[in-house]
């Protein structure tokens, strides 16, 4: 690296000052680049490694090829009985803020989401949604009520029953979740409670859940991956 030192005399400063100064700044301002650089890099690595967690190399591969991981275990119900709570994984290839935009219109959540007829918005605030979901089940038709909580800076949005109201269903609760991936794409994980308060076997049931959510987080996908076009048929 070429330094000039040039020496102008005035009162009061003294020779070489401006020479040291000169090369201060030159060594800093590549230090202070440097590490700008590496943690950009760290908190790049620390947010697709969060997103990552509990999944083995099997299902990541899983996911990189379009598909959905699901994880299911038994959870205690309020009445003795036990419902199934799951998670479930999906990358989406388009970056969070893009996938965060279409969770923002869940009034429009019946154009592309299997078996959902409609949605019907009773209530909205800056962060917070009430509503009345209508779904196509194999064995009929189930509605019920639910309030929605977003949460823009962690790019969440969790829900649970609204249970002042009747539904036919007994419980459900959950949380979408939007987290940064490799390559400006979006790890999607889903985790719910469900009982459906049906008298069903319970392998059936479970078997109905985690089909449909597997279609469910798939269609979520084509939406934000088509810019918010896609719609089922």
């Amino acid at each position: 690296m070429r330094v000039t030192c040039r020496y102008v005399r005035a009162e009061g400063e003294t020779p070489h000052w401006r020479f040291f100064y000169v090369l201060h700044r030159v060594k800093v301002v590549p230090l202070v680049c440097a590490a700008f650089v590496f943690l950009l890099s760290t908190a790049s690595f620390g947010a697709g490694a969060f997103a990552t967690s509990g999944l083995t190399a099997r299902e990541l591969t899983r996911l990189e090829k379009g598909g959905v991981v699901l994880k299911a275990k038994d959870h205690p119900a309020g009445d003795g009985t036990s419902g199934a709570r799951i998670k479930a994984y999906c990358v989406i290839n388009r970056p969070p803020d893009a996938v965060w935009a279409i969770m923002l219109n869940y009034q429009k959540f019946a154009e592309f989401m299997p078996r959902l007829e409609k949605v019907e918005v009773l209530k909205k605030t800056q962060g917070t949604m009430k509503v009345t979901e209508t779904v196509h089940v194999p064995l009929g038709v189930i509605v019920y009520t639910i309030d929605l909580i977003f949460t823009p800076a962690q790019r969440t949005v969790s829900w649970t029953l609204d249970k002042s109201r009747q539904h036919d269903i007994a419980d459900t609760s959950g949380t979408w979740e939007f987290l940064p991936y490799s390559q400006g794409r979006t790890m999607l994980r889903y985790t719910t409670t469900v009982d459906s308060g049906m008298f069903v076997p319970r392998f059936l049931e479970d078997a109905m859940i985690k089909k449909d959510l597997s279609n469910a987080l798939l269609s979520l996908k084509r939406r934000a991956e088509s810019d918010g076009t896609w719609k089922k048929k």
